[in-house]
């Protein structure tokens, strides 16, 4: 027979799993919609979650849309409070752009200043990744072009993390499951919260395309 006290505390313990569980960023794109707590900056016109590959988020990315001097891309974020974060992500593309972006960003909307993983992409088929604050690419730990990284037949199948440690932020990046993570940063940038942690894709232009899949979202501080 449960007691009293055994109760309490049963309820007590499946409380905390809850809140805890409802902490974690972490969305696998495995059901037919987003998890709760993701919001859209400027929404593109043609996205879906499982529909075109089961298990991904497809987004068909919008033209007039960048990341660089200005934030005027589409952002799919969930609001972070001032705390570390360690999240990664999967990006496969195919573009013809002659502008594309692509990747993780930690963004201050207080500030209009962010911190960006991104993929950078070109209509003859190369592209880059670049670690950036607002309008720069050299200040200590950012860069460019990222060592050891390049596409030259217009995809990109990688994998990319962002890591904050109170205003220190470090990024990674893979090209397979197993390999080891290639450190970018880290650099140290002072954002007002809410952060919104987004995934975001986009064309700098009007022609050209960027077919954007996100396998997922995971949180490794704090997994499902």
């Amino acid at each position: 027979m449960y007691t009293r006290t055994t109760i309490v505390t049963l309820v007590a313990f499946l409380a905390v799993g809850a809140g805890a569980s409802a902490a974690s960023l972490t969305d696998e794109f495995d059901g037919a919609d987003l998890r709760a707590g993701w919001e859209w900056w400027q929404e593109p016109g043609d996205w879906d979650v499982s529909a075109t590959k089961a298990g991904w988020l497809t987004v068909q990315a919008d033209q007039n849309r960048n990341l660089w001097q200005a934030d005027t891309t589409s952002r799919l974020f969930q609001s972070v409070p001032d705390e570390p974060f360690d999240v990664e992500t999967r990006l496969v593309t195919e573009f013809d752009g002659n502008s594309i972006v692509g990747g993780l960003v930690a963004m201050s909307k207080a500030d209009d200043n962010w911190v960006t993983l991104k993929l950078w992409g070109h209509a003859d088929g190369t592209a880059q990744l670049q670690y950036q604050t607002k309008g720069n690419e050299n200040g200590p730990g950012l860069v460019g072009a990222a060592p050891g990284f390049a596409s030259t037949d217009g995809t990109a199948d990688l994998y990319m993390r962002l890591a904050k440690d109170a205003d220190s932020y470090t990024s990674y990046w893979k090209l397979a499951e197993g390999d080891d993570w290639t450190v970018v940063g880290p650099t140290e940038m002072a954002l007002t919260p809410p952060i919104e942690l987004s995934l975001y894709a986009g064309v700098d232009g009007a022609a050209g395309g960027m077919l954007a899949q996100v396998g997922y979202l995971r949180d490794n501080i704090r997994p499902l």
